[in-house]
Parts: structure tokens; sequence; C-alpha cells
């Protein structure tokens, strides 16, 4: 009987690669700098997705406290603000698309916690401001809400003289504004100089309140928010701002405000009543020291600086003479 030989397997031949063999690139040439696009873009979108499993799983991790007392009332605060809120839904605001104007929203959840990143600070500054809007006629609006607010307050005790005064600077400038629509040549500067007027009568204002709020930091925001005023909260600043302050002599007063180019001068003014104001003098320091006043009154002062002619707007400070 005839052997027949069985065929045998084919033998494995290597597969020629079509790749286009790669090509040294020089540092500069237009392929290596596509090359680099594509490994950033690459490398970015892997880091990308890397940083959302980490957020699909995060976890809560209870910081190392600080020593003391202080660092475990704080490490306790936040792992209780963490262990016993509750998870919930918000919708966010609507987000107007910029390409097509339609809005859209979206649920999202949220873990809310609460986190007492800095203790309470006894170094703080509760600061009034009149934070004025721009339009002019809403300038006009806000400046008559503060004066009427400013009206027989019992906490910002302001003279009802000073009152009518500032009432009347206020209708000089809404008569400069509306004379405005006329379009008429001329009338910007009128009414810019009688909004500058109203502005400083403001400030005489805010200077009132300011000084209740100091005198009661306890209530210092419920006093400065009954005469209209912002509040500002900030920790207290090295840089010196315009302040005074009654000196051991009696009648004489402190005054010391922020630096100035050396060939400015600080202008310092004093009112009784916040309309009438009279010169202190001049001087190259940013400290002067004037006498004169009468004791267990009430004054207003003011300081901006003159630099060949270019002045700085009005400080203004309220202060009782000891």
């Amino acid at each position: 009987m005839k052997k027949v030989n069985q065929a045998s397997a084919p033998k494995r031949v290597k597969k020629i690669s079509t790749r286009t063999a790669k090509r040294k690139l020089s540092n500069g040439s237009v392929a290596s700098k596509k090359l680099v696009s594509k490994r950033r873009k690459s490398s970015l979108k892997a880091a990308y997705g890397r940083r959302n499993r980490i957020n699909a799983n995060w976890m809560y991790h209870v910081p190392v406290p600080v020593n003391g007392f202080k660092g475990a009332v704080f490490s306790i605060v936040l792992i209780l603000s963490v262990l016993f809120t509750r998870r919930g839904t918000a919708k966010s605001p609507p987000v107007v698309s910029q390409t097509d104007g339609k809005k859209s929203t979206r649920r999202v959840k949220r873990n809310s916690f609460f986190m007492l990143g800095v203790l309470p600070n006894s170094n703080q500054v509760i600061t009034a401001i009149l934070k004025m809007p721009i339009s002019y006629k809403l300038k006009g609006d806000r400046a008559r809400a503060i004066i009427n607010a400013c009206t027989g307050n019992l906490l910002i005790v302001i003279p009802a003289i000073t009152i009518t005064a500032y009432l009347a600077l206020l209708a000089a400038f809404v008569t400069a504004q509306t004379n405005m629509a006329t379009g008429t040549r001329g009338l910007r500067p009128i009414r810019d100089n009688a909004w500058k007027a109203v502005e400083n009568a403001l400030g005489a204002l805010m200077a009132v309140a300011q000084a209740a709020g100091n005198a009661s930091p306890s209530t210092a925001i419920a006093i400065i928010e009954s005469g209209a005023f912002y509040v500002k909260t900030a920790r207290s600043k090295k840089e010196t701002i315009f302040t005074v302050s009654n000196s051991n002599t009696s009648g004489t007063l402190n005054m010391s405000a922020a630096g100035a180019p050396i060939n400015a001068l600080h202008v310092w003014q004093q009112s009784l009543d916040g309309i009438t104001w009279t010169n202190l003098g001049s001087t190259h320091k940013a400290k002067a020291s004037y006498p004169g006043f009468t004791p267990v009154s009430k004054v207003w002062l003011r300081h901006r600086t003159d630099t060949n002619g270019i002045f700085t707007v009005w400080e203004y400070f309220y202060i009782t003479v000891s």
C-alpha cells in the first residue's frame, strides 16, 4: 500500500507592514509641530478622563487639624457638617447660548456641605460705600434714596438744614440731567459739575454713617445700611487712609492721609454743617495737626491732594471734638 504524504502546514509568512517608515523630524519642521500638537491633545484627553473618574469616586478626607483647642473644634465642625448634610438636587441657573440665544437648564446633583474655612476674626473693618450706578438717571434715583434714608434717621443724625441743602443740590442736578435731553451743546459740563456737588454731599453723609458705625462695631452694619449705604467687610490693611483723631490737647485734631507724590500738596478743609467748607491749610506732608476746634462739637473734615492743578477726589471724616 502506497504511503500518502500528508500536506504539511504552510509556513507562516511574516506580514509586511504597509505603514510608512517613521522618519526623523527636525525640531523646527511643520511635521514635528503637528506631532507634538497631536501628542499634547492625547495627553490632555487622558488627563481629562482621569479627572472625571476621580470626581465620580470623590470621597471627603478630613484634613489634618491644627494643634490646640481651635484645631479640635475646627475638625469636629468639618466632620459633622459632612456627615449630617443631605444630598439633594438643585437646578442650575439658566445659561444663555452665545450662538443661538436659546435657554438651557439642567439638573445637577451636588453634595452640599459646610466648610468653616476661616474662624471669625476680630481684625475686620466694616466700611460704608456708595456703589453708584453708571447711568446718571439711576445715580439721581440712588442719591435721593440715600438722602431720604438719612432724613430723620436716629442712627445717622444729620442736621435738618444740611438735608435741605443737599436736596437743593440734587434738584439742580436733576434739572441739568433733564436738560440733556434737548441735545443742546455745552450742557454736559453743567450736568457733570452738578453731579460732583451731589457726590460730595453723599460723601459727607456717608462719613457720618461710618462714624456712627465705628462707635458701635456690634451694630455697625445695621447702622450703615439704615442710611441706604452698602457695606464692605474686609481685613484691615496696613496702608494709611484718611483718618482724624483727637490729640492730647483739647480742641486740637490730628489728621493723617495716604502718601502722595513729592510735588503734591495735601489740602485739608473743615465744615460745621457739611455745607460750607473752609480751608485749614495745605501741607507737603501727609500728616497735619490743627487747633482751634470747639470741644464737644461735631465737625466734618475732608482731604484731597493737589498735584500741579490735578486734584484727587475728596475723602471725608466725621468726628466729635474732645
